[in-house]
């Protein structure tokens, strides 16, 4: 149905300022999606959705309706945002972004090369204390890990759901920069506090990317909490040079 992704809306929910960055907003509904949404928001169904279930179709839909919308606030318009070969946005240049989904919500991070080099956005929604600590081995190195041994269950889950998000964040900001893939254990977090409606951590890169990009190097992520999601972003500046992120 043509209302099953509702009007996108920007907001601005982190303690990072902007800096000439858009982030647009968005939920949806997959149980009332179908293919005529496409067509009702002036996009084409990719052939590489052909075979997609619903779900997929739809949460590709609402996150490139956002994204569109928000660079539409940079004074930037497009009709489509097609895929690269490697499932990255073709973004139209000079602007970079990065777009998130989780169960209903989609969002969309972007801005210019101007004022940014590299963005990386994530939601996710809060995971139970239960799953959590399934699977913190998988996504807190060791340290992180004993850096919350002392937590109380529902502290712990926000903290693992932060972890896996910020790290989220991390890759997609820092992959299309560097063209290298990276794992949860190859980044680590400092300064996340469970109990805030919004804050700002460190991350730490263990390996290396790049010759410019080595293990050391120090980014800050931002994190809120937006009810049922938690959202993160990681946002390198135009004139932040791996050498001064340290």
């Amino acid at each position: 149905m043509s209302d099953a992704i509702a009007l996108p809306y920007l907001r601005w929910p982190f303690i990072t300022p902007a800096r000439g960055a858009r982030l647009s907003i968005t939920s949806f509904e997959v149980q009332r999606f179908d293919d005529s949404a496409f067509a009702f928001h002036g996009m084409a169904l990719p052939d590489t959705l052909s075979r997609a279930v619903t779900k997929r179709r739809a949460e590709y839909l609402a996150g490139r309706v956002c994204a569109r919308h928000a660079l539409s606030a940079l004074d930037i318009h497009v009709d489509t945002l097609p895929s690269l070969a490697d499932r990255q946005v073709d973004w139209p240049l000079p602007a970079i972004g990065s777009i998130t989904h989780a169960r209903d919500l989609a969002a969309a991070l972007v801005a210019t090369t101007s004022t940014h080099q590299g963005l990386g956005v994530d939601a996710e929604c809060w995971l139970s204390p239960r799953r959590a600590d399934y699977l913190a081995t998988s996504i807190l190195t060791p340290g992180e890990q004993r850096a919350i041994g002392d937590f109380t269950p529902e502290q712990r889950a926000r903290i693992v759901t932060l972890t896996f998000s910020l790290k989220e964040s991390l890759f997609k900001a820092l992959y299309p920069l560097t063209g290298t893939r990276f794992y949860f254990h190859d980044a680590r977090i400092e300064g996340v506090d469970p109990t805030a409606s919004a804050g700002q951590c460190t991350l730490i890169l263990d390996c290396a990317l790049s010759e410019a990009w080595q293990p050391g190097m120090r980014l800050v992520g931002d994190y809120a909490d937006l009810e049922d999601h938690a959202l993160t972003a990681v946002m390198v500046e135009a004139d932040k040079s791996p050498t001064n992120l340290r």
